[in-house]
């Protein structure tokens, strides 16, 4: 059971994550991607 803080406020699907080449996430992409679409909405 999940306090209900620990819930997600949103989900968003994507087609692939950004890999580097030894396949670990780059998630200073997906923070970047993020603010784009924020600013384009």
């Amino acid at each position: 059971m999940l306090a209900p803080y620990e819930y997600p406020k949103e989900i968003e699907f994507i087609d692939a994550l950004p890999m580097t080449t030894t396949g670990k996430v780059q998630r200073r992409v997906l923070r970047l991607q993020e603010e784009e679409r924020c600013k384009n909405s």
